[in-house]
């Protein structure tokens, strides 16, 4: 036994002194650059299109109508669907999610389901769900990555991907997990974080052409199912998983007694409910578990650097790494309308991520950014980019070293001049309900908008999270 122990024990010690040099390489040392492959795939030039291409987009915006449009599309698949979510959290809308799943599974639809090992909600204490879904045998189930205590760099380079590919007809990609404070279901009482997800129409899914960019999504999909970064747990049935996928299918069932619009398709009319598109471009990082070539940060970063009249960024939080520093330093310099819409300490729900913008937002201002807080006790959880109004670019990348170096992030680039209009549109409902922050890193007032009342141990607690983030920031 005492043997025994002493070899785990130094299997403990070298793991985790590789993990302290892994992390310390990540933030201290020369970060991975683009190679140079990449950086012509991804030149800025290469994002837009003459049009129309053979994809249509809408945007879906507020919470609860994101649910019906998931309930709505999975509901319309005929062969295949395929599910990937960095964050599944077990509620009242999320069973109804899952029994969409399994409903459509019932009828004869293969569903692929990929979710991240740490934060995907079906494993560890949701057991059952997994095993619900897992051994249905029109459903195969994989998990990204998951944590391993003797293996700590485990701990890291997440899958933080959220999209569902409908048949080869439609693909919903965006910032949006699966949960109640997603969806804001009726009776739901507590903060709620507000997301945008946008849905495309592949208008020749009937031609056998593979030009949509869904067919992108789903060869990245399946590049990461057939790696050896994931594993497929709780395939075998039992008498749990049988009693929790009748339980979804029961809920299920009255959901569809109660709401039977949403199960109605001879009305559908993507053609009329979309918006035009020149192009639209998938860009995602790498798919390995360590650290990341900076693609999706290097694509953005060149593509925004390449504005002529304006760039509008919303991102959940900001935290600055020399890269970013420098990206903002030469937007800055360019002398063009660059506005940046984010939290407030009262709106924000990812404390640890905030106190690195908390310490870091002057510096960030002297770069000539526009700064916005959103003034709220909701938090704005949108990652979206917009250029000179006409290009967009939707999905899950924060700007954070995180996003750049360590996740998989994914993100839609729609050249479209009329979706970009609506899109800014809706956007600048946001702004409406912030405050701008001057110079002096005070708000600028506005007679028609306060500033949100704070917590006071809210940001007590983000001032003394400063101090020990700023040595993990790459990390939060």
């Amino acid at each position: 036994m005492g043997a025994n122990w002493r070899k785990l024990s130094k299997r403990m010690f070298r793991n985790y002194l590789n993990y302290a040099v892994f992390i310390f390489s990540i933030m201290y040392l020369r970060k991975k650059d683009v190679p140079e492959n990449v950086k012509m795939m991804y030149s800025s030039e290469k994002f837009k299109g003459n049009g129309p291409c053979v994809d249509r987009v809408s945007l879906v915006e507020e919470p609860l109508t994101s649910l019906s449009t998931r309930i709505h599309i999975l509901s319309s698949a005929e062969k295949t669907i395929d599910i990937s979510y960095f964050a599944i959290q077990m509620g009242k809308t999320t069973d109804y999610f899952l029994g969409a799943i399994l409903d459509a599974a019932d009828r004869g639809v293969h569903v692929r389901i990929l979710v991240d090992g740490a934060s995907g909600g079906l494993t560890r204490s949701n057991k059952e769900y997994a095993v619900a879904l897992g051994a249905h045998p029109n459903i195969d189930l994989k998990v990204y990555n998951p944590p391993d205590f003797l293996k700590p760099w485990t701990y890291n380079g997440r899958l933080h991907d959220k999209y569902i590919i409908i048949d080869n007809k439609l693909l919903l990609l965006g910032g949006r997990n699966i949960g109640d404070k997603y969806f804001n279901p009726i009776g739901y009482d507590k903060n709620i974080s507000i997301d945008r997800d946008v849905l495309i129409y592949n208008t020749e899914y009937d031609k056998g052409s593979s030009a949509s960019v869904l067919f992108q999504v789903r060869s990245y999909m399946s590049e990461i199912w057939h790696s050896a970064y994931v594993s497929m747990p709780f395939s075998q049935e039992s008498n749990t998983g049988r009693q929790k996928r009748k339980e979804l299918s029961e809920n299920f069932s009255m959901i569809k007694k109660a709401y039977p619009t949403l199960f109605d398709h001879s009305h559908d009319d993507y053609e009329k409910t979309t918006f035009e598109a020149n192009r639209i471009t998938f860009l995602h990082n790498p798919i390995k578990t360590t650290q990341k070539n900076p693609t999706v940060a290097y694509a953005l970063q060149n593509l925004m650097l390449t504005a002529k009249k304006s760039v509008t960024l919303q991102s959940p939080y900001v935290v600055l790494d020399d890269g970013l520093k420098k990206f903002f330093r030469d937007l800055g310099k360019k002398g063009i309308d660059c506005r940046l819409l984010t939290n407030s300490v009262a709106s924000t729900l990812n404390m640890p991520a905030y106190s690195m913008y908390y310490i870091d937002k002057k510096e960030l201002l002297q770069t000539g950014l526009r700064v916005w807080e959103y003034q709220s006790q909701n938090a704005i959880h949108a990652k979206t980019y917009l250029i000179d109004g006409r290009i967009s670019a939707v999905g899950s990348f924060n700007l954070d070293p995180r996003s750049a170096y360590i996740d998989t992030e994914l993100m839609l680039v729609i050249d479209s001049k009329d979706f970009t209009e609506y899109l800014s549109g809706i956007q600048s409902q946001y702004f409406n309900h912030s405050l701008e922050v001057g110079c002096d890193g005070k708000y600028i007032q506005r007679s028609d908008i306060e500033e949100a009342k704070v917590n006071p141990a809210k940001k007590t607690a983000i001032k003394i999270l400063s101090v020990p983030m700023r040595f993990f920031k790459y990390l939060v």
